[in-house]
């Protein structure tokens, strides 16, 4: 009995926020400790997020829950592209999107880095439950997971057949950003045969800001005039002879919300060869068309003064098209060999090919015979990871259980990206791994738990990590946790060796030597970070209420950093994030329920005093749900994110280019949603995000504004 109880009372936080869980349901996690056990057992700041919350809010995208997931916050601009106020990544606590490591049903995925692509690109009706643990979690997980980690877990067998079909329908009150979706997912059961698919289809149209593009162009004369391959520190002028017609400025349709095609579909089969033995197969596969159109930091010419040299034109539009496509395969094996030791094994492949194409809709004026002649800057890239991994739970005693793993993986990506030539070189890391945990019941109320993981890396410093929990159980009203984490981030293959101008700058990667535009090589360190958490949560009548204290000591954090005449990686020596977080959920009767979060954050980069970029002091959210009849429900809920500093780039392309200081405005926006239950088989959604139809500043990602959806569900 008390192994059971061991595997449920080490516990944490809990963040609902937005989420309408009730005060008494029981929700389990396994990401925090790979053990399944009820949320209020993770020695760890937690949200999970079920299917039956993604289906209230009518969420289509991974980006739609988390957007309505409070204390979580959505960057934008972290991605070195033209396209980046189109792209989102997650930063928890203030510890970069490259600290937020995403896994689907606890793998990793290959893609870009930070997963700008991705909150897009999982839809809703594909997941069964995501759970997010906030905090260091590389004494489990190894290197990317400074800030936490969000796994989503996939559709998953039944013991009774379920199937499930979808139609979706939204758009801006102006009639763009259209967003067209149809899913089906087929799960259950046939004696020992276990199943589990899904399919999903959406199209999206695009959402555009017209911005002025005030073209530049190097002079041209001389051994460094203004070439691609040797940069000028000459004078910016206005079109010169040979680029005739060329405009010195043109008023441009920025995309924010991107031309979409994506087909998603994957699933699960599994096989119960005993009762202690099951094999199971997965596969998640998606094939994704995107277009956008914005304004490059520069492209080349078809002009050339010397050969293989070719005059850049700065702030000059430019379309960029995308054909992606990645498949995940996973085979697994489970044991439970004794009553006290359960085992796992498990190896999986992640392929992603992405494509990409970047042209001018001025090709006429840049001298080329047609835009398909003007593709340039392209960022095409194969990238395959693969690894294997052996787990094992075993009971020591009443007391003690032991999680034990090892870990290989080896990351491998062909990239255009890696040398100025057009033609694909290849980069590749390798890791290895070893961790122990041990989760310590001293007794009824006291738990510990206390992890050690030693990671390996081929091209970083090798690093062994710790973590160490606590958990006291006073009472049902009132219980404390204590938390103290190790975590570590290796620097990615971007950040090491990319060289390659690109629409959004000269990218030089920490390795790399440029010594044309004064780059040398920089020895990159690995991240350190050192967490501190105290927390108290219970449950007092109809309310429950969490209170976090956290600390975030970071050492060698990577950074992205302008030089001005190229960006590169360094490391800062030394920044903190830390802050509060409070959450009360409250039932006011047996029909209306209320969430409120409050987040408040600092951050501090050492060196400079300033803020880290992108990271709001505030962000305030609050849920009304009301239970109108049986059948049907509606909620309201308001998020306030408060100002964000970021380094801003002015005058691209010309001799005062320079970045400066700058804040974003602080916003609010309104959300309503509505649900309602035709019958057990057929329930309709509907709602009005943005309600007050607020201004978001474009470096944010912008607002399409006041945006309407409605869909239906058909359940058998």
């Amino acid at each position: 009995m008390k192994k059971k109880i061991l595997l449920s009372i080490i516990s944490s936080s809990l963040l609902l926020g937005d989420n309408a869980i009730k005060l008494d349901d029981v929700v389990t996690i396994s990401s925090a400790t790979k053990t399944e056990k009820r949320i209020d057992g993770v020695a760890a700041s937690v949200i999970v997020i079920t299917d039956t919350e993604i289906a209230s809010m009518g969420a289509e995208s991974l980006k739609d829950v988390l957007t309505n997931t409070a204390g979580i916050n959505i960057q934008y601009g972290t991605f070195p592209n033209a396209s980046s106020k189109s792209k989102s990544s997650i930063s928890l606590r203030g510890m970069s999107t490259n600290g937020t490591l995403f896994l689907i049903d606890g793998r990793r995925l290959s893609g870009e880095v930070s997963n700008p692509y991705d909150l897009d690109r999982i839809p809703a009706s594909q997941i069964e439950k995501i759970e997010i643990v906030k905090g260091p979690m590389s004494t489990l997980y190894g290197a990317d997971a400074t800030g936490g980690i969000i796994n989503i877990i996939t559709k998953q067998p039944t013991k009774t057949p379920h199937i499930n079909l979808g139609v979706r329908y939204g758009q801006n009150s102006d009639g763009d950003d259209k967003n067209k979706n149809i899913n089906l997912s087929v799960k259950g059961k046939k004696n020992k045969l276990g199943y589990s698919f899904y399919i999903n289809k959406t199209k999206t149209t695009p959402y555009t800001q017209k911005e002025v593009a005030n073209v530049h162009v190097k002079q041209v004369g001389g051994p460094n005039s203004g070439t691609l391959q040797k940069p000028s520190n000459t004078t910016a002028t206005t079109p010169s002879a040979q680029l005739q017609g060329l405009s010195n400025s043109y008023l441009h349709n920025v995309t924010y919300k991107e031309e979409s095609d994506i087909l998603t579909y994957g699933g699960r089969v599994e096989y119960d060869f005993t009762d202690n033995i099951t094999a199971g197969f997965e596969f998640n596969k998606f094939d994704e068309e995107r277009e956008g159109s914005y304004i490059g930091y520069f492209h080349p010419s078809n002009i050339s003064p010397a050969p293989g040299q070719f005059i850049p034109v700065y702030n000059i539009p430019v379309d960029s098209e995308d054909k992606n496509e990645r498949l995940d395969t996973a085979i697994d094996l489970k044991i439970n060999a004794t009553n006290d030791l359960f085992i796992q094994l498990r190896g999986y492949k992640s392929y992603y090919e992405k494509r990409n194409t970047t042209t001018t809709p001025y090709w006429n004026e840049l001298k080329y015979a047609s835009q398909a002649d003007s593709a340039q800057n392209g960022m095409s890239a194969n990238v395959d990871v693969r690894s294997f991994e052996a787990l094992a739970n075993y009971f020591v005693n009443e007391n003690h259980l032991l999680t034990a793993g090892l870990e290989t993986r080896k990351e491998v990506r062909e990239a255009t990206v890696f040398t100025q030539s057009p033609e694909m070189t290849e980069k590749k890391v390798d890791y290895k791994a070893l961790y122990l945990q041990d989760e310590w019941s001293i007794d009824d109320s006291l738990n510990l738990i206390i992890g050690t993981r030693y990671d390996d890396i081929s091209n970083s410093d090798s690093k062994a990590t710790f973590k160490f929990g606590a958990i006291k159980n006073f009472s049902k009203e009132f219980n404390v946790r204590a938390n103290i984490a190790q975590g570590f981030r290796a620097p990615d293959l971007r950040e090491m060796y990319i060289f390659k101008n690109t629409a959004s700058g000269r990218q030089r990667g920490a390795d790399t030597v440029d010594l044309t535009i004064g780059k040398k090589a920089y020895d990159l360190k690995p991240e350190l970070t050192l967490t501190y958490e105290l927390g108290f949560n219970g449950k007092i009548k109809d309310t429950k209420y969490d209170f976090a204290i956290f600390y975030n000591s970071i050492k060698n954090l990577i950074s992205q950093v302008n030089k001005g005449a190229f960006y590169t990686f360094e490391n800062l020596e030394k920044a903190n994030t830390y802050g509060t977080e409070l959450t009360i959920q409250h039932s006011i009767n047996s029909n209306i329920d209320l969430g409120f979060n409050w987040t408040e954050l600092r951050t501090e980069n050492k060196q400079t005093g300033e803020d880290l970029e992108f990271n709001p002091d505030r962000i305030i959210n609050a849920k009304l749900t009301y239970l109108i009849t049986k059948d049907l429900n509606s909620a309201i809920s308001a998020k306030y994110v408060s100002e964000q500093y970021y380094r801003e780039t002015i005058n691209r392309g010309t001799p005062t280019q320079k970045s400066i200081d700058n804040k974003t405005d602080s916003y609010s926006t309104l959300n309503w949603n509505i649900n309602y239950d035709f019958s057990k088989n057929l329930s309709f959604y509907g709602g009005i995000n943005n309600l007050t139809n607020e201004t978001i500043n474009d470096v944010l990602g912008s607002s399409s504004g006041r945006y309407f959806f409605t869909g239906l569900n058909v359940r058998f």
